[in-house]
This record gives C-alpha cells, sequence and structure tokens, in this order.
C-alpha cells in the first residue's frame, strides 16, 4: 500500500472516529431519557396526559396535563408574536442589505443571540410582571417569543439570501412587482425558512429561565387563562426535580420523554414536509 492510500484510510478512519464521538452525547440522552421516562409513562397510562400531579404522599406520580397544555399555549402564542415580526424583518434585511435600519436590526439580533434567556426573563419581569403585580402566562408567551425572534430571523434572512440572485433578477425582468418577488424567494428558501422556524419553536418549548420570572407555574389547574399563571415541561422538570420526592421526580422524567419526543417528532415532519429545492 503506497503512502497517499494509507494517509487517505488513516484520514477517513479519523473523520468517522470523530464523527461518532461528535454525535454520541445526542444518542446517550435520547437512550437515557427514554430509559428513565419511557417505563413511567407505560406505568401511568393515559392518566400520564390527562391528570393532574398527585400529592408527594399519593403511592401514583398522577399526570403532567398541565404542563403539557401550557406548553402547548405558550409555544403557540410565543410564535404568533415572533415569527411574524421576526420573518418581516428578514425580508427587510434581505431586501435593503445596505439599509441603516438592516445594519441596527442585525446587530440586536445578533446582541439577542449572545444575551442569557434569564436576562430576557428578568426584563419582561420589569415591563410586565411587577407592573401587574402577578405571573401570567401572557408574560411567558412575550418572553418566549423574544428568545425566539433572533433565531428565526437569522435562519429566515440566510434563506432569503442563499436565493440566486439571478432568479430575482429574472422575475423582475418579466414585470412582477416586489411582493410576488418576495413571495417566490421565500418558496424557493422554504427549506431554510421551514429550518428556521423549526429551530426557534424547539428553542421556545425548551426554555426554563424565562418561565421562572413570568409564567412560574401552576400545578393545581389545567389552563386558567393568559393573565394567570401558567405551567410548562421545562418549568415543571426543572422544579420537580429538585423537591426530592419519587412521585414529582418520576413526572419530571416522564415529561423529560415527551419533551424529546415533541423534538423529534417536529425535527421529522419538517424533513418529510419541507422538500428541499434544487436550483
Amino acid at each position: 500500500m503506497d503512502t497517499r492510500r494509507l494517509k487517505d484510510k488513516i484520514f477517513t478512519i479519523t473523520i468517522i472516529v470523530l464523527s461518532i464521538i461528535a454525535i454520541a452525547p445526542v444518542f446517550h440522552i435520547i437512550v437515557y431519557v427514554s430509559y428513565r421516562g419511557l417505563p413511567i409513562i407505560l406505568e401511568s397510562g393515559l392518566e400520564f396526559f390527562t391528570s393532574l400531579p398527585n400529592a408527594v404522599t399519593d403511592p401514583k406520580p398522577g399526570g403532567i396535563a398541565q404542563a403539557i397544555i401550557g406548553t402547548l399555549y405558550l409555544t403557540a402564542t410565543a410564535s404568533i408574536i415572533a415569527v411574524p415580526i421576526a420573518t418581516l424583518a428578514a425580508v427587510f434585511s434581505s431586501e435593503f442589505p445596505r439599509s441603516r435600519l438592516t445594519h441596527v436590526v442585525r446587530a440586536a439580533s445578533r446582541s439577542l443571540l449572545e444575551v442569557a434567556t434569564i436576562i430576557v426573563g428578568m426584563l419582561v419581569f420589569a415591563l410586565l410582571v411587577l407592573p401587574t403585580g402577578r405571573f401570567t402566562a401572557l408574560a411567558g408567551s412575550v418572553a418566549l417569543a423574544i428568545v425566539m425572534i433572533p433565531y428565526v430571523y437569522t435562519y429566515v434572512e440566510l434563506a432569503m439570501l442563499s436565493v440566486p440572485r439571478t432568479y430575482v433578477e429574472a422575475a423582475y425582468s418579466l414585470g412582477m412587482s416586489r411582493a410576488l418577488v418576495i413571495y417566490h424567494k421565500l418558496r424557493i428558501a422554504r427549506r431554510g425558512v421551514a429550518r428556521g422556524l423549526m429551530i426557534g419553536v424547539t428553542k421556545a418549548m425548551g426554555e426554563t429561565a424565562p418561565l421562572l420570572f413570568t409564567a412560574f407555574g401552576a400545578r393545581n389547574v389545567l389552563f386558567g387563562g393568559p393573565l394567570e399563571p401558567i405551567d410548562a415541561l421545562p418549568l415543571m422538570i426543572f422544579q420537580f426535580m429538585q423537591t426530592g420526592y419519587d412521585n414529582w421526580i418520576k413526572l419530571a422524567w416522564g415529561g423529560a420523554f415527551v419533551l424529546l419526543i415533541s423534538y423529534l417528532t417536529l425535527f421529522i415532519i419538517t424533513r418529510v414536509v419541507v422538500k428541499e429545492v434544487k436550483y
């Protein structure tokens, strides 16, 4: 075997080993969370998804219905707030890349990406919770929306900028309006746009710190309304894991498994539904 082939095989083996090392923690998390959480769900059955947590002295742990409903509500509301703002900002930045406003928006977005989410929670706490004197689902949704915006904005802008300039010039040469051109650019870049939306949604679904200062949590009610405290899966997991009570720790592991499956399901659906556009 000559030296070049030997080097090539060594390089290939090295890449494979490093790739396995890189993805091993992800598989470890999936396997371990499934090992700890799935048996709890199988043991509780449908009650795990339809009932509230039982008292710590109860022989059965109960369920996490309030956390599931809270996560769905907070994520949906935050998306309704964040997605239009981030998408419109990304479209503006891609259409007017030399505008001063674009530079400001990009700088603000990059800065928000680096800011700890607990700071966002403290900001919303000061602006919405302190003046009203209560934790609310609305405050939690606003905090998660602020967390989502820079992620959605960044990925949607990159997707828009990835569309070949020749396509845009051809569209304008055919007499299309700017609005129609933007629409077709979004269609062409739909895979990148969907990726940005997915990352933003999953980021909101998994956030805990902002909710500690805004939503606070509610264990004894499924949903009290937008102006009442609300629970969420990551918030419940964080709080229950610290209690030391076996029943609530079981619910935390079951909730972690539900959250994990939600992530994987959202990722798979996005990959299947949104097809890649080849130029």
